[in-house]
């Protein structure tokens, strides 16, 4: 039996390997313009996402900055408010070296610009304390237990330019300087040189009608809120029945 040449080559075909390669396809236009239109936008939010990122945290420097330089305190950093440097014959003038007398009632005056209480308190907490840095507190009676408490530093200036014109008063009418006298002077001039070196107003001051320092304006603390947190945290009040030549 013969075999037609046309089915031989059928026979063959079906035991020979068949092609299995696909052709590789060039991907449209199209498809490559999407590619590159998204890998744009992926790079634009990256770099977008990145700006935030950095934003944020620069924020958050400076907030904790501003909150190590308050610590080592448990006070609060109390907001700024403008005010003008201008003169004030209730705490100060001419006249309040005429007399001793003159000069106690004129600082009787400066009781309301201090807290209307002791030195404000906190809860005592060793171990907290030391976190932050705090020296051991004060101790006072008061209600008949021992408070723990801390001077504000506003407030201990306050006395020592309060006693500073006291004690030039004496001087001006001729009273023989004392030992405790001249310690508790130089301790003042002392302490207000650091003070005001450590609160360093920068403000810039130019001629004025009113006079040298006169007449300019200042950031500072808003006192009244100073004030109004240092009553709240208070352990007892010593205003009452002031005689009216009692300082700080």
């Amino acid at each position: 039996m013969s075999i037609s040449n046309d089915e031989d080559d059928t026979e063959r075909q079906a035991f020979l390997p068949r092609d299995t390669r696909i052709e590789e396809k060039t991907p449209p236009e199209t498809d490559s313009a999407n590619w590159t239109h998204y890998k744009h936008h992926l790079r634009l939010f990256l770099e977008i996402f990145m700006a935030v990122v950095i934003l944020i945290l620069s924020i958050r420097s400076i907030y904790d900055k501003d909150k190590d330089m308050n610590g080592r305190s448990p006070v609060p950093i109390f907001p700024l408010k403008t005010y003008t440097f201008n003169e004030n014959s209730k705490y100060m003038n001419e006249s309040i070296f005429s007399s001793s007398d003159a000069t106690l009632k004129t600082l009787h005056n400066w009781i309301e610009l201090s807290a209307g209480s002791s030195p404000s308190r906190r809860q005592q907490n060793r171990k907290q304390d030391d976190a932050i840095g705090l020296s051991e507190p004060y101790s006072i009676e008061a209600h008949w237990t021992t408070e723990p408490v801390y001077m504000m530093s506003v407030f201990h200036q306050l006395h020592c330019l309060s006693y500073l014109v006291q004690a030039y008063q004496s001087a001006f009418a001729g009273t023989a300087l004392t030992q405790e006298l001249a310690h508790h002077s130089s301790h003042c001039f002392d302490y207000l040189r650091q003070s005001i070196m450590c609160a360093a107003d920068t403000t810039l001051e130019g001629k004025t009608e009113s006079g040298p320092g006169w007449g300019s304006t200042h950031q500072c603390k808003d006192y009244d809120a100073l004030l109004k947190w240092a009553n709240e945290h208070s352990v007892t009040a010593w205003r009452a029945n002031m005689i009216d030549t009692a300082i700080l």
